[in-house]
């Protein structure tokens, strides 16, 4: 077993797997007569087929100790966006690779609990990990079956929280 050390969140960091999702030093405009700022177009939804996005919460269920995984999976028609509803930190595991996951680039990240994250299709990733408590996702993602691709590590790897 490995143990993998978590990162900060970062648009740099983080550009090879998708976008990064916050307000921090991102564009808007004013709208509502001056009432509200819209952060707008944070990301891109992407699908390769005639399916349309859609919009879903999520709750996945927190981990307080640590997280041992062996397995990522990555989306091949669509990209997939989460941000958490309450400004809870979660954790985010990526690596590269085409068919096969290239191992040695895996990353862990952490988010700051007013980050989200979108996953460019064809992205290898773990699956939503919330850290210390229950969180609610709002999910921006593809339509449709036959989008989900798993595979399995060589080896189990830990993430010490």
């Amino acid at each position: 077993m490995e143990t993998l050390k978590i990162e900060a969140l970062t648009k740099e960091a983080f550009k090879p797997f998708g976008d990064v999702i916050e307000t921090e030093n991102s564009d808007f405009f004013f709208i509502n007569d001056k009432t509200g700022k819209r952060f707008h177009q944070l990301t891109d939804v992407a699908v390769t087929d005639e399916t349309s996005p859609f919009v879903s919460i999520i709750r996945a269920e927190g981990f307080k100790e640590k997280l041992t995984f062996s397995l990522l999976e990555k989306h091949p028609l669509g990209s997939q966006a989460f941000y958490p509803l309450k400004g809870e930190q979660f954790i985010v595991i990526v690596a590269e690779g085409e068919d096969e996951i290239d191992e040695s680039t895996l990353r862990v990240f952490v988010t700051n609990g007013k980050q989200g994250v979108n996953y460019h299709k064809n992205v290898w990733h773990y699956l939503l990990f919330a850290w210390n408590e229950d969180t609610d996702f709002i999910t921006v993602d593809r339509a449709g079956d036959d989008n989900c691709i798993v595979n399995h590590l060589s080896k189990e790897y830990t993430v010490l929280l």
